[in-house]
């Protein structure tokens, strides 16, 4: 609690000298953001589908020190209605969602310097992204290096996931930290990496990634968690004179992990669009496909993870597919295929109909419960509008239904509350959200 009211401190020392910058220099921006969400993705209708209203409100201050220097901090609360319990308490629930220092033309060159807690977006998102649907929004700590000029950027990244140990102000006790005769083991999570983007022909991008995730913990007592890299890369063809555009992507993951033993990583992941868009109409045809493998059949782990990515964008709006991983997850270690298609029409200005069809399948088919060979979660149909009401007014409504097949049921068919019941209705879910940024 102490450190978010630091945080509220700083906040205000920021605001109270306003009068001393001008409006070239100093900048406030924000967002507040509630939507009511109905839940009904138990498919079982007899069930009470679970209402709630979430909140987000975030406030920025970005102050130009200089022609190279940039401050930027960002203060968020995020809540559900009612979390407190009661109207005479408080969640004391502000905390820093991004503060950071950028450092530009560095020497007279394009090379920057980024320090702080700040977002990672790279591409599409597919592996890097904001995840900004999300209540709280994914934020990292740590540095990055860059060089930036109109057709190439490149970015070397550092970032701590966690961190094992509290802030130390002095020298260490021997009773308060550690005896040095052993000291503790380092239990802290890193990821390094580095982006490159270059745009050539006019209309080619092409996208290269590759980092490394190092969680030291010993699930085990053992092998460390997590020693596993990804490489990865893109091409899009997107031209100003064309209709159509399209883009590939892929990635490998190698490796190893350990979770009650030690395996090796081997998995892949592709993601291929073809798009076609008018002035008032887009339609595009999608396939997302992550590997997975039957563990019965293969001694390495082949489930393509991607932590860090904004799936909402991709797997479905009712979001059953975000944490494959998860070990209560229990077939999301088969992989994920989704094939789908996208269609936004925009009838009149500040208004558009978005209708996303998906179906989904595992990659690899297994054996289920009963003994039958099984690889099919099933369609899912989404339906999505948005109206901008006023320039920083968006209203948003969404709606989606999933139809469940031989691998969700075989998912959901145990959950408690079931009782034994076999017949599966329609999954379904829809929000209405006000959204206002400033």
């Amino acid at each position: 609690m102490n450190k978010r009211i630091s945080v509220f401190k700083l906040a205000l020392l920021l605001i109270l000298p306003l009068t001393v910058f001008s409006q070239s220099d100093f900048k406030i921006s924000g967002e507040f953001r509630v939507r009511t969400e109905l839940d009904g993705r138990d498919f079982l209708n007899r069930t009470y589908p679970q209402s709630f209203t979430a909140l987000r409100a975030r406030l920025a201050f970005e102050k130009s020190i200089n022609e190279h220097i940039n401050f930027f901090l960002q203060l968020q609360d995020s809540r559900v209605f009612g979390e407190e319990k009661s109207t005479l308490t408080s969640l004391a629930n502000i905390d820093l969602h991004q503060g950071y220092v950028i450092c530009k033309d560095i020497f007279d060159t394009p090379f920057y310097l980024k320090f702080g807690r700040f977002k990672l977006a790279y591409g599409k998102n597919k592996l890097f992204g904001p995840n900004d649907w999300h209540n709280v929004g994914r934020s990292h700590d740590g540095f990055v290096v860059g060089y930036n000029t109109p057709k190439t950027n490149f970015d070397i990244f550092w970032t701590t996931h966690t961190n094992f140990m509290n802030y130390r102000a002095g020298a260490a006790r021997v009773y308060q930290n550690y005896n040095y005769s052993e000291a503790p083991a380092d239990t802290g999570f890193n990821i390094l990496g580095f982006y490159y983007t270059k745009k050539f022909a006019d209309a080619f991008t092409h996208e290269l990634i590759a980092y490394y995730e190092y969680d030291r913990s010993r699930p085990n007592g053992k092998d460390m968690h997590l020693k596993r890299y990804t490489i990865g890369t893109a091409l899009e063809f997107n031209s100003q004179y064309l209709p159509i555009s399209s883009r590939v992507e892929f990635a490998y993951q190698g490796g190893t992990i350990t979770l009650a033993q030690k395996k090796d990583i081997s998995a892949f992941m592709v993601l291929a669009t073809v798009q076609y868009k008018t002035d008032n109409f887009t339609v595009s045809l999608n396939a997302d496909i992550n590997s997975g493998g039957d563990p019965l059949k293969t001694n390495k782990y082949k489930l393509f993870d991607n932590p860090y990515s904004t799936k909402h964008n991709f797997q479905g709006y009712m979001d059953f597919f975000t944490g494959l991983s998860d070990t209560k997850f229990t077939t999301g270690i088969y992989g994920l295929n989704d094939y789908f298609l996208r269609l936004i029409y925009i009838p009149f200005k500040n208004f558009n109909i978005q209708l996303d069809g998906h179906y989904f399948t595992t990659f690899t088919s297994f054996v289920d419960s009963q003994g039958k060979e099984i690889s099919n979660y099933g369609p899912e149909v989404d339906l999505v509008l948005r109206y901008k009401l006023y320039e920083a007014l968006e209203l948003e409504w969404g709606s989606g239904i999933f139809l469940a097949e031989d691998v969700m049921k075989e998912l959901y068919g145990t959950i408690p509350g079931r009782n034994g019941i076999t017949n599966f209705d329609p999954a379904f879910w829809t929000y209405l959200q006000f959204n206002i940024r400033f």
